[in-house]
């Protein structure tokens, strides 16, 4: 391998003879290559890019990013052909680049609300992204490289295209960038036994073969079966054709309680009815009944008991769709789809050579514990503020820059787990306000916050006198401080 070409754009050449002079032959056919940089980050997907992103607009620092992929841009590379950001695309990305015009769409689902960005237009920004911080000179970026764990000269990356190893020294730390790693259909592995003759599409391949079948069974409670549901729909789909199998029903939220710029006000609104119910809430059905009777949370069935939460959004477009599929199977997850039947953990249910069985079963969050962010020569990328998976990562880069102590980096990024059950709300929320709470103690970090375009609240000072945001604030402040205690009691935290 010619080790110049993953330099960065522009880099000195001393640089390049620097690396030259540490090449060894270890063995025929195979050469070691030690790399020293300051910050090795493993993973370049949306995080570990913002992570990249931030730290290097704030401190003088050499980082090189390892990937085994073909290219940046992590589970977005295998994202299905129609999906999107279930969030605005106004506060996704990295810091510095904007990601879409921040336009209010004018039809469609999505009508009324800031644009989400399509999975090609997400892989573009982030390809963008990782340009620009080549382009500092002071980042490389090695794909097709797979991180080995540490050896005795420094982390061991293999260069996937060939026999190649590097030792990386990484003179500060080694930073996780794929901890929370997502669990995407097109790389995971369906839970469940195919027999022959039995017709099964992962859901990135529904556009495609969704002609050749007289009828489908979606199978999955997520985002990813709805957005496969809405497909069909949308595509000319009787909803009568479709059949759900959902082994647990989920809470959503409304997608108009999450839209910044000028219509922030939303969030304010929506935060301090989830503070007036943290308050209130005597158990964890009086809390989901509060939630829902104030519009924050939904059910596709509001007769059907709800448990899954994972922090995904609809629109009013999407729930009447999804509510218009009437053959639902709730018998527990899917052990085998035979030719002629499907074997549920709670019974059976007929199937057929005419039906296309749709795999919406992968993970997607991953539910890992939780673990200091900040360690002497590690950073483990998690979520901070609930549900913010590339403005956490930004915000670790920031206070990684601006923070000497572990301790105090800690203190001001916990680790927030993903929720996977609505059980896990109220400690969720309990403890990003907590963690919020401190950063308005610290006036650097306030101060950037209020400019960081992936901070979702950041115009919120622009429309503080509107009588609807005052009167959010109002709530949201006499709620909060009682909302952190009650909600800590109910999740058994302190």
């Amino acid at each position: 391998m010619n080790l110049a070409s993953h330099l960065p754009l522009g880099a000195p050449e001393s640089l390049a003879n620097r690396h030259r002079a540490r090449s060894n032959y270890s063995a025929p056919g195979r050469r070691d290559v030690q790399i020293e940089t300051d910050y090795l980050v493993i993973g370049a997907g949306a995080t570990g890019l913002a992570f990249a992103d931030a730290l290097v607009a704030e401190a003088d620092v050499e980082v090189v990013l390892v990937d085994r992929q073909p290219a940046p841009g992590g589970h977005w590379l295998h994202a299905y052909p129609f999906v999107r950001l279930h969030t605005p695309s106004a506060y996704y990305g990295v810091s510095s680049l904007p990601l879409g015009e921040d336009r209010v769409d004018e039809t469609g689902e999505n009508a009324g609300y800031y644009e989400r960005a399509t999975g090609a237009e997400v892989r573009e920004h982030l390809a963008a992204a990782a340009s620009k911080l080549v382009d500092t000179g002071r980042v490389r970026l090695l794909t097709e490289h797979e991180h080995l764990g540490e050896g005795a000269g420094g982390e061991r990356v293999r260069d996937l295209t060939g026999d190649e190893v590097h030792d990386v020294v990484a003179r500060r730390k080694v930073v996780d960038a794929r901890y929370l790693e997502a669990s995407v259909p097109a790389t995971h592995t369906p839970p469940f036994e195919l027999a022959p003759g039995a017709r099964l599409t992962p859901v990135g391949d529904l556009p495609a073969a969704a002609g050749s079948a007289s009828s489908y069974t979606v199978m999955g409670s997520g985002k990813t079966a709805v957005d496969a549901c809405t497909w069909l729909i949308e595509n000319g789909i009787e909803p009568e054709r479709i059949r759900w199998v959902r082994p647990r029903d989920a809470w959503f939220h409304h997608r108009r309680d999450f839209q910044p710029l000028e219509q922030v006000g939303s969030i304010m609104a929506g935060l301090s009815f989830d503070a007036e119910a943290g308050a209130q809430a005597e158990s964890l059905d009086d809390l989901c009944e509060r939630l829902e009777g104030s519009g924050r949370l939904l059910r596709i069935d509001p007769a059907t008991p709800a448990t899954m939460y994972r922090g995904t959004m609809l629109s009013d477009g999407e729930l009447e769709a999804t509510r218009r599929i009437e053959d639902v199977v709730r018998l527990g997850h899917v052990r085998r789809i035979e030719a002629d039947r499907i074997v549920l953990e709670q019974g059976e249910i007929a199937t057929g050579p005419d039906v296309l069985h749709v795999d919406c079963t992968a993970l997607g969050l991953r539910n890992v514990p939780a673990t200091p962010v900040f360690e002497a020569d590690r950073v483990v990328i998690q979520q901070v503020r609930h549900n913010s998976p590339t403005f956490n990562a930004a915000l670790i880069g920031w206070v990684e820059a601006h923070r000497d102590s572990d301790e105090e980096k800690n203190r001001l990024c916990p680790p927030n787990p993903y929720p996977s059950g609505i059980e896990d709300w109220s400690g969720m929320m309990s403890r990003t306000w907590r963690t919020e709470r401190r950063w308005l103690g610290e006036p650097d970090l306030s101060g950037w916050l209020a400019g960081n375009r992936l901070n979702l609240l950041r115009s919120l000072p622009d429309h503080a006198s509107e009588p609807p945001v005052q009167a959010a604030l109002e709530r949201y402040l006499t709620n909060v401080g009682p909302a952190i205690e009650r909600l800590g009691r109910l999740n058994g935290a302190s």
